[in-house]
């Protein structure tokens, strides 16, 4: 037997399909505000995310202003430690290329033997190989930046002095003595002198001449090493103090390895 379905079509199809007119329209009208509820959504969280990052930028910029307007009042600080240490690296160079007088005097103190006296000593500063007064041949100011000594790169310190001895063989004997002398190049004898017996040392000029009795006056020239030529090293800031306390504690030593005077 054929099963006949009585209802009519169009009432039929309305109440058997959920995807009718009225149905597809709810669907894409719950689609679009379940679409438009994400939007907004998603739009307030970053909306909410900007705001904070402005004011995380907000607070660095407040941050690096407090910083800036700090390092500006520490700017004459900063000023001053460097014009220091500008300072304290001139003065370590002119440390290095000084010739240490004091040091000088305290050795031809201790290499001179009894029975000798000196009646005149002259210091004097010169070229290599030749000797001028110390107050003629004194460094002028030289281009700014550039330390200025008494004693400058090359120049060759030397003593001039005059004494007496009791005798020639004492004479003889200072002449040994003195090329002990910490930092003596070359010692020279100019003149040997006692009265009644003419010149005994060798050319040059005359002695004293106010040795008592016949005891006998001699000249002697004492040339130091050349200051090292040329510009002077540069020295770190850092290690200023150690190098100006090496050369002080070097050129303070008594007398070189290697040299003794007997007592």
């Amino acid at each position: 037997m054929r099963a006949v379905n009585l209802i009519p079509g169009e009432q039929r199809q309305g109440s058997g399909s959920l995807t009718g007119r009225s149905g597809g329209a709810a669907l894409i009208v719950l689609g679009v505000v379940g679409g438009l509820a994400a939007l907004i959504l998603m739009y307030g969280s970053a909306s909410h995310s900007i705001s904070s990052q402005k004011g995380e930028v907000a607070a660095l910029e407040a941050q690096a202003s407090a910083i800036r307007a700090r390092t500006g009042r520490l700017t004459p600080y900063t000023s001053f430690v460097s014009m220091a240490d500008q300072r304290t690296q001139t003065v370590a160079q002119l440390v290095q290329a000084r010739f240490d007088w004091s040091h000088a005097l305290h050795e031809l103190g201790r290499v001179l033997p009894a029975g000798t006296s000196l009646s005149t000593l002259h210091g004097e500063v010169g070229p290599a190989g030749a000797g001028s007064s110390s107050s003629s041949s004194a460094t002028n100011a030289s281009a700014s930046g550039t330390p200025a000594s008494s004693t400058p790169p090359g120049s060759t310190p030397a003593f001039t002095l005059t004494g007496c001895a009791v005798s020639q063989s004492v004479v003889a004997q200072t002449l040994q003595r003195l090329k002990l002398m910490d930092g003596a190049s070359e010692v020279q004898l100019q003149s040997s002198t006692k009265p009644g017996n003419g010149s005994a040392g060798s050319s040059g000029g005359s002695g004293s001449g106010s040795c008592p009795g016949n005891d006998p006056s001699f000249s002697v020239q004492i040339a130091f090493t050349s200051l090292p030529a040329g510009p002077l090293p540069r020295v770190e800031t850092g290690s200023t103090a150690t190098v100006a306390a090496q050369s002080t504690s070097s050129s303070a030593q008594v007398a070189s390895p290697g040299k003794s005077v007997a007592p």
